[in-house]
């Protein structure tokens, strides 16, 4: 008698022990919108994060060839040959951000169900696991993420061991950890996730909360009461919250002005924007604008080759010099 097997498809993950933080090395954005092939380059000791917000473009990572198509979270792991696979056809834009991890962490394989993944990771102490590709959960939310890592200032003193890129980094990793599992996992939770996905898909500058009520065919007052359950805000308040972060991707990404900033973050009201803004941010739009504009953009060499930090060879004590690939 002939047996089928189950063919279960094995992906790459990367667990991250973050008893100690992730330690931030260098990172930047990249646009091009003619033809481009990713140069050749090793890692030697340090992780490099992706995310594609246009493409696709094409990695050779080891032996295997990958697609980044838009919107992708790609982890490069260390001691890893990158190259282009072959050139692009269509615009590419992507943010790239290299980190070493205090602890050797040891990959793995598993089933591409992630709840598969979690119990192969070692639960001797705290840590995260993420795949090597996967779609970004929140993608606008991501975008601010590394804008606002990306443009944190380095220490001011060269002998200074602290950087607060190495926490913002390490809550990135955290961050995308959570909203992937949370999406990868059946829970109770699937009205909220389709509560959430609809309200992003419908938001508008007059959506209601009875509109939303309406819609869900749900009481408003229990529909609000839900929200607050789950996650800390009410039905109003998450509609400000998703066109905050909206506003934040447009200042940070765009050169739009103010006002058109606030019309397209579905505001009427310029002045309403800038007061929900400056007290959910702390930052008035164009304060929020120039903190966050200060990233590498678009070196010639997408991922320049710079000597590792002293605070990071310092810490670690297992990274090889970094470089290029070793003849």
């Amino acid at each position: 008698m002939t047996q089928f097997r189950k063919q279960v498809t094995l992906m790459q993950y990367f667990p991250f022990h973050l008893t100690r933080p992730v330690l931030f090395y260098k990172g930047g954005e990249f646009s091009t919108p003619d033809p481009w092939q990713h140069r050749a380059v090793y890692h030697k000791g340090d992780y490099e994060l992706i995310y594609c917000l246009k493409g696709p473009f094409y990695l050779l990572v080891g032996e295997r060839e990958h697609a980044i198509q838009a919107h992708d979270v790609f982890i490069v792991p260390p001691f890893t040959k990158v190259v282009g696979a072959r050139q692009s056809t269509d615009p590419v834009d992507f943010f790239w951000l290299h980190f070493f991890s205090q602890q050797e962490e040891v990959p793995f394989q598993a089933g591409s169900d992630f709840g598969e993944a979690l119990p192969v990771a070692d639960t001797a102490s705290p840590q995260i696991v993420l795949p090597m590709q996967f779609p970004a959960p929140d993608d606008q939310r991501l975008v601010v993420r590394l804008h606002e890592i990306l443009a944190e200032r380095l220490p001011q003193t060269t002998k200074a061991s602290v950087d607060e890129r190495d926490f913002l980094t390490s809550a990135l990793l955290v961050e995308l950890f959570k909203s992937y599992a949370n999406a990868h996992q059946a829970s109770v939770n699937d009205r909220m996730n389709y509560l959430r996905e609809w309200i992003r898909a419908n938001i508008s500058s007059t959506l209601t909360v009875a509109d939303i009520a309406q819609a869900v065919h749900l009481n408003a007052d229990y529909l609000t009461r839900l929200f607050k359950e789950n996650t800390g805000m009410t039905t109003l308040q998450y509609l400000n919250h998703l066109k905050i972060e909206v506003a934040q991707v447009l200042l940070v990404h765009t050169e739009l002005a103010i006002k058109e900033v606030a019309q397209a973050a579905y505001f009427n009201d310029p002045k309403v924007f800038m007061r929900h803004f400056k007290a959910a941010t702390g930052l008035s739009p164009s304060e929020y604008r120039t903190a966050n504009s200060r990233i590498h953009l678009n070196n010639p060499h997408v991922d320049p080759q710079i000597p590792i930090p002293k605070r990071i060879a310092d810490t670690i004590n297992y990274i090889p010099e970094n470089g290029d690939i070793p003849e």
